[in-house]
């Protein structure tokens, strides 16, 4: 029997080709969600993935439903609803559990980076070369499990059934490159060398470790 995956936006309509290819393999089907325009979440989700988003999960006076959001993931948590939270949604899961959000005191990290492992225990092959762009980072709860850094920010941690990751393995080349093209000016000011970017994208198997990691999560049973 399909089960349903529920999966929150912060976009109109964002990019997660790789995971809905490794969620209809695993059996799951996705039910998308968008509370910024007041779409309800549902009452009992089997699982749950927290997507990325422009907001900050500390701003929560400018987007008001980042507060249901907050207290809805902490419910889930307390339920041991398995929930897989990707940098925005990982800075809104500390939020949930008693760490912070915060800016990112080294800046801007946009582009493919490498990710190792620095403790904790966890079935998820977490050392590999992932996109990432974000500026604001999480603050984990003092119970987290630190499981992996890149050179400049914490990338993983994780609490009980909840797991946070800063980067982005939902996404593949096209992915990538549509919000790059969204991105790309503002990007381009900061000095990001785009180009190099979509290179890097379009490299093949560029998108392999991002769905060896949504594999190995879905092999834990999160339901």
């Amino acid at each position: 029997m399909t089960r349903t995956l529920t999966v929150i936006a912060h976009i109109a309509t964002p990019s997660i080709t790789v995971l809905d290819r490794v969620a209809r393999a695993n059996g799951w089907a996705i039910d998308l969600v968008h509370p910024h325009r007041g779409e309800p979440l549902p009452e009992q989700p089997e699982a749950v993935v927290v997507l990325g988003g422009p907001q900050s999960a500390y701003d929560a006076q400018a987007h008001p439903y980042l507060t249901t959001e907050i207290e809805y993931i902490a419910r889930c948590h307390r339920a041991g609803i398995p929930m897989l939270a990707i940098c925005l949604g990982s800075q809104l899961l500390a939020e949930a559990l008693g760490g912070s959000a915060v800016p990112g005191e080294s800046g801007l990290e946009c582009g493919f980076i490498d990710v190792t492992r620095i403790g904790g225990e966890t079935p998820l092959p977490l050392p590999g070369r992932y996109f990432s762009f974000h500026s604001d980072r999480a603050e984990p709860p003092s119970a987290a499990q630190l499981l992996a850094t890149s050179d400049r920010y914490l990338q993983s941690w994780q609490v009980g059934t909840s797991v946070a990751i800063q980067f982005h393995p939902e996404l593949d080349a096209t992915g990538i490159n549509e919000l790059l093209d969204i991105e790309g000016p503002k990007l381009a000011r900061y000095g990001v060398d785009v180009d190099a970017i979509r290179a890097a994208a379009d490299e093949p198997g560029s998108s392999d470790p991002g769905e060896r990691l949504l594999n190995a999560w879905f092999a834990t049973d999160p339901a």
